[in-house]
């Protein structure tokens, strides 16, 4: 129970950190993201100004006396509908002023409109100019003909609805404005498909088509008539209708527009304003030839202005980055929290099981202490008090050996912590286990003899390793083994290609305690009071065959217990 808050403890605290860590620097990118994608659009839309202007003057070159008076404003109006309609397409609006802030021209969501205005021999020559289709016809006949325009159904094969073409049966031309005689909406039908499934042409008939007349009567103005004439789909449009009435609200406000002029050259002026949430309009004027002149009445002055409008949301433009960036990192946060939380907790279960290894080998280490000590004391006690003067040749003897047993068991305290802190000197050379094997028995054959206990030997192999430290191996599994075979059993040793077995019959290891075993101190079992040994033999073999890198291992057999290592 207690490790288990503890582990949850962990778990919130580091994991909540690094989520208020994420939520911090996430926070931060989105924001400069941001920021820096506004700075980018107001760019974008100045680069845009700068190729439209440079069209602009062109025109204005063509349609204007030197003096920057207008001569021609139909065909101005008209030129400049041709040639920068595509500001309306890339989701701007604009407008052009004359030098006294008079409106010029301006973009609108008119219908674009070609027609043939002239021919030569059998060249024909396009018109441009824009049709108001609710000046002419009803809201109802309106909204029919633009869901025709605006049509785009999907043709999977021949014969499929591709759209609708709107052709103009006759029209008048008041300067850049069409009046339309006849609208004739044509259905178009796929005819072929290229190889990849894209529509390469399509037809229509005249005997499918649907008319709309208009309710235009011609007047005294005389104006041109044209008798063929075609209507331009406007589905490219990035704005509705809302969201451009608006920006053409903004390029049309001459107040404003003055107000800009006056803050040249800008450098402290925002050209963007906030709409709603990330959704921002972005205003530029741009001066005639890019000049900006400036007399003392007039202070900047520039013979004409275009002016643009573009509206932007921000989170569109960012999102995509956004998401990515933010559930990658979310994903990479989370990772990184979870491994962190588990190796701190790893980490406390480690000092902790530390602790708790301390605490058992400090008392471990006392038990085994205190008989020897208790022993000592007595005969000390027996023979300065002289009492039974005729042992006193056994108590030193049993004082003597007492002061060995502590002595060994210290000694093989050292030997440990030297091996475990890479302290002892290590040589690797080659080693036959049968000849060492064979030494550790011949060391054992009496006690085993006295004990009844068969002993075998079989196999060979050669291993790299330290003679002596292997030998340490050996003898220390040999004497666990003699400590728990009773009289009468048996102890095999097997050697084969790659792999040490040592066999003794009697009892079993518990299960659960077969992995303690290695361990200083630990025993199979738990009764320290008939054991000879220190409770240190297994932990040292298990420390010198980690050392060389040798797996290793015990387990429980149907007549008694097998250890291993491997050496391959």
């Amino acid at each position: 129970m207690k490790r288990t808050k503890i582990k949850r403890k962990i778990y919130l605290r580091i994991v909540g950190t690094l989520m208020a860590t994420y939520l911090v620097l996430m926070t931060a990118f989105s924001l400069f993201l941001i920021s820096r994608e506004k700075e980018v659009k107001g760019l974008e839309l100045r680069a845009l100004a700068l190729q439209v202007n440079n069209r602009v003057e062109d025109i204005l070159g063509n349609t204007t006396e030197n003096s920057g008076q207008r001569r021609d404003t139909a065909k101005l109006k008209k030129e400049l509908a041709k040639q920068i309609s595509f500001i309306s397409y890339s989701g701007a609006e604009a407008a052009l002023y004359s030098g006294d802030y008079s409106l010029i021209y301006n973009t609108n969501d008119y219908w674009e409109c070609s027609y043939t205005e002239y021919s030569e021999g059998s060249t024909n020559y396009a018109g441009y100019g824009y049709l108001n289709p609710r000046e002419w016809f009803s809201e109802e006949e309106t909204a029919e003909l633009e869901n025709y325009l605006n049509a785009q159904p999907q043709a999977e094969k021949a014969g499929d609805l591709v759209g609708y073409s709107l052709d103009l049966e006759g029209l008048w031309v008041d300067n850049e404005m069409i009046i339309p005689e006849k609208i004739k909406v044509v259905p178009m039908y796929a005819d072929t498909f290229d190889e990849e499934g894209q529509l390469k042409s399509s037809s229509g008939t005249d005997l499918n088509a649907i008319i709309y007349t208009s309710d235009y009567k011609e007047n005294s103005k005389k104006l041109p008539y044209f008798k063929y004439g075609g209507i331009q789909p406007v589905n490219n449009r990035l704005l509705d209708q809302k969201e451009a009435a608006g920006l053409r609200e903004l390029v049309l406000d001459q107040e404003k527009l003055k107000e800009v002029v006056q803050h040249l050259p800008y450098r402290d002026y925002n050209f963007s304003e906030r709409v709603r949430g990330l959704t921002y309009h972005f205003y530029w004027p741009q001066p005639y030839q890019n000049t900006i002149k400036s007399t003392e009445d007039q202070g900047n002055y520039s013979e004409f202005w275009t002016v643009f409008a573009r509206q932007v949301n921000l989170w569109d433009e960012c999102r995509d980055t956004l998401v990515f960036i933010w559930a990658a990192c979310l994903i990479t946060f989370l990772s990184v929290a979870l491994l962190l939380a588990g190796q701190t907790y790893k980490t406390y279960r480690k000092r902790e099981e530390l602790e708790q290894f301390r605490r058992d080998t400090t008392n471990a280490l006392a038990h085994d202490l205190k008989t020897p000590l208790s022993i000592i004391s007595g005969y000390a006690q027996n023979l300065r008090e002289n009492v039974r003067t005729e042992k006193r040749e056994h108590y030193a003897a049993g004082i003597q050996s007492n002061v060995e047993r502590m002595d060994k068991i210290l000694r093989e305290m050292l030997e440990l912590s030297g091996l475990e802190a890479g302290l002892l000197p290590i040589k690797a050379e080659e080693v036959s286990l049968q000849v060492v094997c064979t030494r550790v028995l011949d060391r054992y054959r009496q006690i085993c003899a006295e004990k009844l206990i068969q002993i075998g030997l079989e196999g060979e192999a050669v291993v790299k390793a330290d003679p002596s430290l292997m030998e340490r191996v050996i003898d220390n599994l040999f004497v666990n083994a003699l400590d728990h075979t009773p009289a009468g059993g048996r102890i095999g040793i097997e050697i084969s290609t790659g792999t040490f077995k040592l066999f003794n019959s009697g009892s079993h290891i518990p299960e659960g305690k077969i992995k303690e075993i290695w361990l200083p101190y630990k025993k199979g079992d738990e009764s320290r009071g008939g054991s000879r040994g220190t409770g240190l033999g297994l932990a040292i073999a298990r420390t010198i065959l980690e050392l060389f890198h040798f797996s290793y291992g015990a387990k429980n057999t149907a007549e008694g217990v097998v250890f291993w290592f491997k050496f391959t």
